[in-house]
């Protein structure tokens, strides 16, 4: 089965109708194998947004979190976090910026697990890294497939 079929098939039904409107969708696969896939179109109005971490094949995990001064004392609490890829898209005059991002989670479950005296209000942490940036033209469409550094295989399809 070829990988790119989903995304063409996306970007050929978009295409089809009667009248076009800007879009972007892209593909990104991880070296484990994971599919994400997203797709935004653009109005005239369009400014920016961020996806945040794609929907996709991996549920968010929970991590350990603690509240120390809590009305009972401390409170162990667990916190659902996504990890993956994402995107951040901005509008800037006649052309689009695409930055490719990587959300991942910096767990504090070993600490807090050793609390047993002493505490400290403690949460993982969501670090954002950029993996990847181009600036589109807009009006002029724009294709690309490419590994980027951390493994990820990256394909986008932008139409105007």
């Amino acid at each position: 089965m070829n990988p790119r079929i989903p995304l063409l098939a996306l970007t050929a039904s978009l295409s089809a109708g009667v009248q076009a409107l800007e879009t972007l969708a892209l593909e990104i696969v991880t070296p484990a194998g994971h599919r994400y896939q997203a797709q935004q179109q653009l109005g005239d109005a369009f400014e920016s947004f961020e996806s945040g971490t794609i929907a996709g094949e991996t549920p968010p995990q929970e991590y350990l979190a603690i509240r120390c001064n809590g009305p009972w004392g401390a409170l162990k609490y667990r916190l659902p976090l996504a990890s993956g890829p994402g995107y951040l898209l901005i509008a800037q005059g006649d052309s689009l910026l695409l930055q490719i991002v990587e959300h991942s989670v910096i767990s504090e479950d070993q600490a807090i697990a050793a609390m047993s005296v002493h505490c400290i209000d403690t949460e993982p942490r969501q670090v954002i890294k950029a993996l990847f940036e181009v600036e589109l033209v807009r009006g002029s469409a724009a294709a690309q497939q490419l590994q980027l550094a951390n493994g990820y295989q990256l394909e986008y399809r932008y139409t105007p």
